[in-house]
């Protein structure tokens, strides 16, 4: 082949090879900045205008009763509160807010779109109670076999979907009720969605303008107060990792054991929200940027029945860094020292566990 047109022949193919290049980019481009986000927003909406959609019934009213036993020698035109011959019992009365499974009927129409759905996560702001963190949305859970299968796929299509759905872990259950759930979310920066506003809880005011967290799992409605707010690595490749992800415990020591870790990690002092050995907690955690594959660990305890469900934010103030304890990958990077904690036997024979709340107390 002639030079000139082997030199034409590279020309020529180079141009191709651009022009396929720059519309695999612009597709690309397209889909990050456009069809992803659109996708998301539409997943979203569908959503809670099916969660939304659903009223409760009041429950109210007077339990029917069920008169089992009458003497027919009696005149039955008498009072029952004169018969001593009539036994009243009361009659199983069906919630007409849940269905046969005993789960909240205001899943129901998320149910049939997805029997993977585990709950509905909203956090507001408590001062204007506005929800201004843009979390108001639904919980999955895939099978044990692909436990980070809505890692990258939406709820309700099961398509792929950049930033995924909330999933609890397959540790936790809300059918077992497993004491510790864990809900894991993408921090979606591009569009403040999913679990970006988790990182947030770095700063006092926000802390204390978003202290309640509402989490329904398909079974039982319930408020959630923060406790711990810390950071840690998401894996183990430096040799640092705090098991964060355990949703089940051994015994009670096992479990105020893990409490008392999370909480010498936390940011912030928040010891106003005590904690006993049957309180269940719930874990929120997202990707954070402190050093590579850092997560956000946001940690709640349930509201217990009866109890007041506000928080007194005016007792919570942020720690100072040295009383903080971070992974020591954070130490070899950022530079400091861990500070000395005692075990748990003996910060709490000293008195330094005011948040211990034993039962009965």
């Amino acid at each position: 082949m002639p030079k000139k047109d082997k030199k034409k022949l590279i020309i020529r193919s180079l141009r191709i090879l651009f022009t396929v290049g720059f519309f695999v980019f612009l597709a690309l481009f397209i889909n990050e900045v456009f069809i992803q986000p659109y996708k998301l927003k539409k997943s979203i909406e569908y959503a809670r205008d099916l969660y939304h959609s659903v009223e409760e019934v009041p429950t109210d009213s007077p339990e029917p009763v069920l008169i089992d036993e009458i003497d027919d020698n009696e005149d039955n035109t008498d009072s029952i509160d004169d018969n001593p011959d009539i036994h009243i019992t009361p009659t199983p009365t069906p919630d007409p807010n849940r269905d046969d499974q005993g789960r909240l009927k205001k899943f129901g129409k998320l149910l049939e779109i997805n029997e993977d759905v585990k709950g509905w996560i909203r956090i507001d702001n408590i001062v204007d109670d506005t929800n201004d963190t843009k979390i108001d949305y639904v919980v999955v859970q895939s099978d044990k076999s692909d436990p980070e299968y809505y890692l990258d796929k939406a709820w309700d299509t099961h398509e792929y979907l950049k930033a995924g759905s909330l999933f609890l872990d397959v540790s936790s259950s809300v059918e077992e009720n497993t004491q510790n759930l864990i809900i894991h979310g993408h921090n979606m920066t591009s569009s403040d969605d999913m679990f970006h506003y988790l990182l947030e809880y770095n700063n006092l005011r926000f802390l204390k303008e978003h202290p309640i967290i509402s989490f329904d799992t398909i079974y039982e409605e319930a408020q959630w107060k923060v406790f711990s707010i810390y950071i840690t690595p998401g894996n183990n490749e430096r040799n640092d990792f705090f098991p964060f992800v355990k949703s089940s415990f051994s015994n009670d020591r096992d479990f105020l054991e893990y409490v008392y870790q999370i909480r010498a990690r936390s940011l912030f002092n928040i010891d106003v929200v005590d904690i006993n050995e049957e309180d269940q907690i719930l874990t929120l955690s997202t990707c954070s940027y402190e050093l590579s594959n850092y997560r956000t660990i946001v940690v709640a305890r349930k509201v217990r029945p009866g109890e007041d469900p506000t928080v007194d934010t005016d007792k919570i103030y942020k720690k100072d860094k040295k009383d903080v304890l971070y992974p020591p990958s954070y130490y070899k990077r950022k530079g400091g020292k861990a500070p000395e904690i005692p075990s748990f036997d003996a910060a709490l024979a000293d008195g330094l566990i005011p948040w211990y709340s034993p039962i009965g107390r």
